[in-house]
């Protein structure tokens, strides 16, 4: 059994918790130690069993804690190889550092870890496969789109985590200068809740059961419009019977066990921020 839990997502601080037996891992870490530590205690969660931390990549959102929160548990950070480099040119990184390449595979804490390269505007952006036993958990929360490679590596998994950034419409309309809003909107900035609508009915297979949707804009999209252009479209392609959560920047959302048969039992506990 694997227990997925999301600490928070959104452009001010991602993190989430993968736990089994053998031990877990946290996947970014946007947030500082301090606030690290309270949202893992706010869902029973306990640091010490922490093993290893991955990065996605170097921005703030996502490695804002890395450097002091691993050091604080003496666990590795897992990055690409010039990821690391550049946090290190920069007094970023700990001290451990377990260095990989996207489209190497390699087994820690328990889980056999398998990152892929996705269009975004950093340095050596990645996707992850992690995997334990029959289960799968995709995780891709930074994408300008979803690429034949993401295709191929997010689909079928027993539990995916996919961006849904913004509305075109209300990112269009905003204040936000032109260069940013072209950014976004490019194919290495974000993804946007129609594109990641229709991604899902390619990427969403009979094994699947958990579709979490991941780092809203706070400024330009809207959770109820995410919540229900999402209900539409499973309805669509007939997984209602899927639990799908619109995750959000201040609610940690977890434990969600996810069991061999990809059946999944939900233990939300919600704490406000």
């Amino acid at each position: 059994m694997v227990k997925l839990s999301v600490l928070g997502s959104g452009s001010r601080g991602n993190a989430l918790v993968l736990a089994c037996e053998a031990g877990a891992l946290i996947v970014d870490m946007g947030f500082s130690r301090r606030e690290l530590r309270n949202r893992m205690s706010s869902l029973g969660l306990d640091p010490g069993r922490l093993r290893a931390a991955l990065l996605t990549h170097e921005h703030d959102d996502h490695s804002k804690g890395c450097r002091v929160f691993c050091d604080d548990l003496g666990i590795p950070l897992c990055t690409a190889a010039s990821t690391a480099e550049y946090l290190r040119r920069r007094g970023k990184l700990p001290e451990r550092v377990l260095e990989f390449e996207p489209g190497h595979d390699f087994q820690i804490a328990g889980f056999e870890i398998s990152p892929f390269a996705v269009q975004h505007d950093a340095v050596c952006p990645v996707g992850f496969v992690i995997r334990r036993g029959s289960c799968s958990i995709g995780i891709a929360t930074d994408l300008g789109d979803v690429n034949a490679l993401a295709r191929q590596r997010l689909r079928g998994c027993s539990a995916l985590v996919l961006e849904s950034n913004y509305d075109a419409k209300m990112l269009r309309d905003s204040d936000r200068q032109l260069y940013l809003k072209r950014r976004i909107l490019g194919r290495h900035g974000h993804l946007d809740n129609v594109v990641a609508a229709e991604a899902i009915g390619e990427l969403l297979t009979e094994r699947t059961s958990v579709l979490m949707l991941a780092h809203l804009s706070q400024e330009c999209n809207d959770p109820g419009l995410v919540r229900a252009l999402f209900e539409r479209r499973l309805a669509e392609i007939n997984r209602s019977d899927l639990r799908f959560e619109v995750l959000s920047q201040e609610r940690p959302v977890g434990p969600v066990e996810l069991r061999d048969d990809s059946s999944a039992q939900e233990v939300f506990a919600y704490a406000a921020n």
